[in-house]
């Protein structure tokens, strides 16, 4: 990862001006650090993020979880939720970075996703899996009052679904 990060930093710097240099090409709502940082993406993917459709976007992502790639994940996620913060696609793409974190054994982030969810698209069909999914989490993180907590919450909140009755499993498991 320390290598990857010289590597961006490298090419970051590498950059020629004449790339941040066209004003005309990118809107001009964008600020200095957010052009250079399209830049970098443009240099290191190849393609160039602000031209794809949330579709398209979302697609690549599943694309890059599938390759375990976290830093074409992550860039695509960056991009699909700043441009389209509504997409039928967003929640499902937090949800992806969840589990992705969950599989890096980051748990803090994955926790956050899974809120993000919660929070940010509460009439979302992906709320009740990520509120399964952060109890997990909080399992895997040895923190079994925080899960029960979450296990719980599903169960009430979401009676009938699969994740109430894989919750209700979980909370025997945790006794």
């Amino acid at each position: 990862m320390k290598q990857l990060r010289l590597l961006a930093a490298t090419i970051l710097f590498s950059i020629p001006m004449s790339v941040l240099a066209k004003p005309q090409a990118l809107p001009s709502k964008l600020s200095a650090k957010e052009i250079k940082e399209q830049a970098l993406l443009v240099e290191l993917t190849g393609k160039d993020l602000s031209k794809e459709n949330d579709i398209g976007l979302y697609a690549e992502m599943v694309s890059a979880y599938q390759r375990d790639d976290e830093i074409a994940f992550k860039s695509r996620l960056q991009a699909l939720l700043t441009r389209f913060p509504q997409s039928s696609y967003a929640d499902n793409a937090l949800f992806l970075a969840g589990r992705m974190a969950v599989d890096h054994n980051n748990y803090a982030e994955a926790v956050k996703y899974f809120a993000q969810i919660e929070k940010q698209y509460p009439r979302s069909n992906k709320v009740a899996a990520a509120k399964f999914a952060k109890a997990m989490t909080y399992k895997k993180m040895n923190l079994p009052d925080f899960a029960a907590t979450n296990l719980k919450e599903v169960r009430t909140k979401y009676p009938g679904s699969p994740e109430s009755f894989r919750a209700q499993a979980e909370l025997k498991t945790l006794r």
